[in-house]
């Protein structure tokens, strides 16, 4: 999976939001699992007693089911 050429803008913009860079290159599965991992863990430090997961998990649900989807 490259990101540069399989991300939306939008979805590339939210990875920046939490610090994953993407670069113009082929990613390999392990990245990407890597990816889906970080993603996760960035929703659930949100608080759950304010809806801040929900909220996340609907922003971030995107990309993170691309990833899920390319890290088999």
């Amino acid at each position: 999976m490259n990101l540069e050429n399989d991300l939306s803008k939008k979805n590339k913009e939210l990875l920046q939001e939490i610090g994953i860079k993407s670069e113009n290159r082929e990613y390999s599965k392990d990245e990407i699992k890597s990816f889906s991992n970080i993603i996760g863990d960035y929703i659930f430090s949100m608080s759950s007693k304010n809806g801040d997961i929900g909220t996340a998990l609907t922003k971030y649900g995107d990309v993170l089911n691309v990833f899920v989807r390319n890290e088999k």
